[in-house]
């Protein structure tokens, strides 16, 4: 089903084959991303953003014409481009404009809990970009006073949507999180620097990272041994699994590790415990992410929940942990899926990467006091 807040979606009819026979011009190949589709005729570009459930339907279809084009729009409904003011309501949208140089043009971002990019930070202090709150609860008057050319959305976030529908703005639906393998994710930058105007410099880029990516799968293909990886924690009552095909499953196979999950989801599910701990008991590795406060460590883990002192991984100190709160996470990772499987690589293998400096992860603290328990009780 097509998302309501989705202006130019009108049914089933309007697929992408239909769009794209409709506006003729040629494909620009993408070489990994599955979530939009560029043609370009007589220098106008018409996008189209897929339904990551069902790639015949379109989310978003923007039509974009260069700003210095003269005379009469040939659509009047177009986006000029380069952009020059720009909302962004997700975090990890900014990390293309950041890895562009291109933040000059956002006038609003979401408010998010962690910032880390220092001219950004700069900006919002002199009042020359807005936060505009969070899903489910935008300040839709700020949104509209500031005139945006382009608001970035995330569909799959949960409210919001709808009332800046009603403000008749251009949206652009951003579905790179549904990709499912780190190269397609990063990329997205050929899209968003069509806003920008800068599609060389995403090209090259773009080029660096997936080089300097393979360069480092082909690196870890041949390794004698393989660790055991899971990954997550308790969030309640439930643990979130990453399924067997997804994108997290991709880079601990890319590093040289093996997954505990054989399954051929490439999203995920939520289990107890017990379910996690059967599989995951004996592991090599553990990978943590979290967002509690500076100085995290290991007594800051038992205190979650006590039972992760039984993993193994816990016991022999081989916790991945990566804290949002201290590393700009959200701000780069889209972009740098070399630096991220550099990381993993540096954990499952680290004879392979002897000199490497991690950019993402570090190695659980232990604190003094904990002693993780050598077995794990019966019941």
């Amino acid at each position: 089903m097509l998302l309501p807040w989705v202006e130019s979606c009108v049914g089933e009819v309007n697929t992408a084959k239909r769009i794209a026979d409709e506006f003729g011009g040629k494909l620009q190949p993408m070489r990994y991303a599955k979530g939009f589709k560029v043609y370009e005729k007589k220098g106008v570009k018409r996008i189209l953003i897929l339904n990551p459930i069902d790639s015949t339907e379109v989310l978003g279809d923007i039509i974009v014409e260069p700003r210095s084009k003269r005379g009469v729009a040939q659509y009047p409904n177009s986006i000029k481009v380069p952009l020059e003011r720009t909302i962004c309501l997700s975090s990890t949208q900014i990390a293309y404009f950041t890895e562009l140089n291109a933040t000059g043009s956002l006038v609003g971002i979401n408010s998010s809990d962690y910032l880390f990019n220092k001219d950004i930070k700069a900006r919002i202090a002199d009042g020359k970009i807005l936060r505009l709150g969070k899903e489910g609860n935008f300040d839709v008057e700020k949104i509209a006073g500031l005139n945006p050319d382009v608001v970035f959305v995330s569909p799959i976030k949960a409210g919001g949507y709808d009332a800046i529908v009603g403000l008749g703005l251009h949206l652009v639906p951003i579905t790179a999180y549904d990709e499912t393998t780190p190269l397609a994710r990063a990329e997205w930058i050929k899209l968003i620097a069509i806003f920008t105007g800068q599609e060389a410099e995403a090209n090259r880029i773009f080029a660096h990272a997936e080089k300097e990516y393979l360069r480092l799968k082909a690196l870890a293909a041949n390794v004698k041994s393989r660790p055991t990886v899971f990954s997550g924690k308790m969030k309640g009552d439930s643990w979130y699994v990453p399924g067997g095909e997804s994108f997290y499953a991709i880079y601990f196979k890319d590093a040289g590790a093996d997954y505990i999950i054989k399954d051929k989801d490439k999203g995920g599910s939520t289990v107890d415990f017990e379910t996690i701990y059967q599989k995951a008991a004996h592991c090599d590795f553990w990978r943590l992410r979290t967002s509690s406060p500076a100085g995290f460590n290991s007594a800051s883990l038992l205190a979650e929940d006590a039972r992760y002192g039984y993993f193994d991984a816990f016991k022999n100190r081989k916790v991945m942990l990566i804290n949002l709160r201290e590393t700009p996470y959200d701000e780069i990772n889209p972009v740098r899926p070399h630096q991220m499987l550099a990381d993993y690589i540096s954990f499952f293998h680290p004879e392979l990467l002897p000199k490497y400096r991690r950019l993402f992860y570090d190695t659980l603290t232990y604190s003094n006091e904990v002693v993780a328990p050598k077995e794990r009780r019966k019941r």
